[in-house]
C-alpha cells in the first residue's frame, strides 16, 4: 500500500528538492564550463528527475500554503514588489497557480518581521528565473528557507513593517493594479 506523507514531510520534501535542484544546476554549470561533457549529461538527467519528483511532492504543500492567501490588499502590494523586483517575470508568476502561495510566502515571512522586497530579492539572488521550471514554485521555499535561517530583532522588524505597510509613494498604474486572471 502506497503510504502518503503528512503535510509537514511533504513540505520538508519539497523544500529538500527544490534546494537539492539549484545544487545540480550549479553542478551543470561547473561541468559545463570545464567541457565535462558526460557530466553535463547526468546532470541534465538528474536534474528532469529531481523536478519531476519535486512537482510531485510540492503539489499538496503548495497547495495547503495557497489556502493561506492574504488579503487583496496584500496581494496587491506583493504584485507591485515583484513589478519592481523581478518585471521581466512578473506576468508569469502572477499567472501561475501557485501565485497564492507566493504571496503567503511573503506574507508569512513580513509576518516574521522581514522586508518582503529584500527577501525576495535575496531569493532571486540564489538562481536566475530566466531557466526556471516554474518560479512561482520555486520562489516561495527560497523565501521559507530565508526567512526561516534569519529572524530579525525588534528595531529591523519594526522598519520591516513600517516598509511592508506603507502606501505606494505614487499611484499605482494601471497594470500594477491590475487583478489576477484565473
Amino acid at each position: 500500500m502506497l503510504r502518503h506523507p503528512a503535510p509537514k514531510d511533504s513540505t520538508t520534501l519539497a523544500m529538500f528538492l527544490d534546494a537539492a535542484i539549484l545544487v545540480v544546476i550549479a553542478a551543470t554549470r561547473w561541468h559545463q564550463l570545464r567541457h565535462h561533457d558526460q557530466q553535463v549529461a547526468a546532470a541534465h538527467q538528474t536534474l528532469i528527475h529531481l523536478q519531476a519528483a519535486y512537482d510531485q511532492a510540492s503539489a499538496e504543500p503548495l497547495a495547503a500554503l495557497a489556502s493561506r492567501r492574504p488579503p487583496r490588499q496584500t496581494v496587491d502590494r506583493h504584485i507591485r514588489q515583484l513589478r519592481q523586483v523581478i518585471p521581466d517575470h512578473v506576468d508569469q508568476i502572477i499567472e501561475d497557480p501557485a501565485f497564492d502561495a507566493l504571496t503567503t510566502a511573503l506574507a508569512e515571512a513580513e509576518k516574521a518581521g522581514h522586508n518582503a522586497s529584500a527577501v525576495l530579492t535575496q531569493a532571486l539572488s540564489q538562481r536566475a528565473l530566466g531557466n526556471a521550471h516554474s518560479p512561482a514554485r520555486a520562489l516561495p521555499w527560497r523565501i521559507r528557507r530565508l526567512a526561516d535561517r534569519h529572524v530579525p530583532g525588534p528595531r529591523a522588524q519594526a522598519a520591516a513593517h513600517a516598509h511592508n505597510t506603507a502606501a505606494p509613494s505614487t499611484a499605482p498604474r494601471p497594470e500594477q493594479s491590475q487583478t489576477r486572471r484565473r
